[in-house]
């Protein structure tokens, strides 16, 4: 739903971007969309390189001594997130961006986050695990990390869809010339995934939709409380977002073994997933009282003009 009281939508609103995109990532992958513009390169095929430098990564963590393993793997998980960063960039400025991008871009993420599990498995048994116990406990790890991860991007669109009135795949998933067949199936469990852990979305949907389409002046203050609320708990889910996730493997590889890393996601982003889940839930709350008192105040007779009337 675009109203015409929605400002243009940043790809990367900075108001919920972390330290380390607004000062690291996101500065060289601009460099790097500057260089890709004038080029045949298309974003799916910088997607597909992003999957290359976290098979690097793998490699080097699999394959290097201590301690440059953990820095050699390190630089080439930065140069995956460039290049995740990159993809999108490249498809907003360029006018390519899709659905079908969409779904390739976080195709292309979990295929990545894969590679990085197996080399973590095989350093586990190197170090003693068996098999069924190093691929079960990388296989909860993964599960957590799949369910956190729709959290945080979930978060991040829906964010971008009531503040600046940007569609994501929620809307265009059941649109009638949206995705078909296997690309449509792949979105809707995703989307299933997103509804299981965002179950309050219903709910502001009923309360943001009519306010947006009540008028301009109605609609940015809606945003305007959409963003007050939301942007430091969008900005805090950064706990679950790839970089921190990056940084752990770094420090369970630095520190001598991954199963530190799998004991962060299982443990701590996952109590991090829960404080998130609770306090969405008491902001929705408040968004929606809010909404409510302002429909009320707005319809009320204004009785002090009626009576000179």
């Amino acid at each position: 739903m675009q109203s015409s009281a929605s400002p243009a939508a940043p790809g990367r609103p900075r108001e919920i971007e972390a330290w380390t995109n607004l000062h690291l990532v996101h500065p060289v992958s601009r460099v790097v969309v500057d260089r890709l513009l004038t080029t045949p390169v298309t974003p799916n095929q910088v997607s597909l390189a992003s999957v290359v430098c976290a098979a690097g990564a793998a490699a080097c963590y699999l394959s290097l001594a201590w301690p440059w393993a953990a820095f050699a793997g390190l630089a080439c998980q930065f140069a995956w997130h460039v290049l995740d960063g990159a993809d999108g960039d490249l498809a907003r400025r360029s006018g390519r961006a899709s659905p079908l991008g969409e779904l390739i871009d976080g195709v292309c993420d979990h295929l990545s986050q894969v590679l990085i599990y197996v080399a973590f498995v095989y350093i586990l048994q190197r170090h003693g695990w068996g098999s069924w116990s190093s691929w079960g406990i990388a296989s909860i790890a993964g599960a957590c990390h799949f369910f956190q991860a729709n959290v945080y991007e979930t978060g991040r669109k829906t964010y971008r869809r009531w503040v600046y009135g940007a569609d994501w795949m929620r809307q265009t998933v059941t649109a009638p010339a949206g995705q078909r067949g296997l690309q449509r199936a792949l979105a809707s469990l995703y989307m299933a995934v997103s509804n299981l852990a965002n179950p309050g979305e219903a709910r502001i949907e009923a309360a943001m939709g009519p306010v947006l389409t009540a008028g301009a002046a109605s609609a940015a203050r809606a945003r305007g409380l959409y963003r007050k609320l939301y942007a430091p708990l969008v900005k805090a889910s950064g706990l679950l977002d790839s970089n921190t996730r990056t940084i752990a493997a770094f420090t369970s590889i630095l520190a001598g073994s991954p199963l530190w890393f799998f004991l962060f996601e299982i443990a701590v982003q996952t109590a991090a997933l829960i404080w998130l889940g609770r306090e969405r839930r008491r902001r929705d709350d408040q968004l929606i009282a809010q909404l409510g008192a302002s429909a009320q105040a707005a319809s009320a007779p204004n009785w002090s003009l009626a009576s000179r009337a």
